[in-house]
C-alpha cells in the first residue's frame, strides 16, 4: 500500500503547535510525533504509547521495551541519511534514551521548554519512516 504524505497538513500542525510549550498532558514528544504522522497519513501508528503523565510515560515504555523499542514496533526505521520531510527522528536523550521529534527537512522540530524546539538534522541518532510499519 503506497502512503501519500500530505505535506501541507504536516506545516499546518508545526505552525499551529509553534508557541506550545512542552506538556505531559497533551504536548510532548510522542504526542507531536503521532500527530504528525496522523496529520500526514491519516493513520496514528503511535496507539498505546502517547501518555498524559510522566509516570503513565515511565511504565508505558518499561513495558514496551523503552520507546526506541516502542516505536520500532509501529514505523519501519530507515537510516538517518534517508529521513524525508515529515519522518520521525530520534535524538538522544539522558531520561528516556532518545526523543522523538519530526524531520523538516535540514531542522528537526519537536516539543520545547517554551515553544517548538529545533535541532539540526545532524542530531538525528535514529529515524522511521511514516509511510508504513513493517
Amino acid at each position: 500500500m503506497t502512503i501519500v504524505r500530505d505535506h501541507d497538513a504536516l506545516l499546518a500542525l508545526i505552525e499551529q503547535v509553534a508557541a506550545k510549550p512542552f506538556a505531559w498532558r497533551d504536548h510532548h514528544c510522542v504526542r507531536f510525533a503521532a500527530r504528525a504522522v496522523e496529520a500526514q497519513t491519516g493513520r496514528d501508528p503511535m496507539a498505546g504509547i502517547v501518555c498524559r503523565t510522566k509516570r503513565e510515560a515511565v511504565e508505558r515504555l518499561a513495558e514496551e521495551g523503552g520507546l526506541e523499542a516502542a516505536v520500532d514496533r509501529r514505523l519501519r526505521r530507515i537510516a538517518p541519511a534517508l529521513a524525508a520531510r515529515g519522518d520521525i527522528a530520534g535524538v538522544a536523550d539522558a531520561e528516556f534514551g532518545i526523543r522523538l521529534m519530526v524531520v523538516e527537512g535540514a531542522t528537526l522540530v519537536g516539543p520545547g521548554a517554551t515553544s517548538q524546539r529545533r535541532e539540526p538534522r545532524a542530531a538525528m541518532i535514529m529515524a522511521w519512516s511514516v509511510e508504513a510499519a513493517d
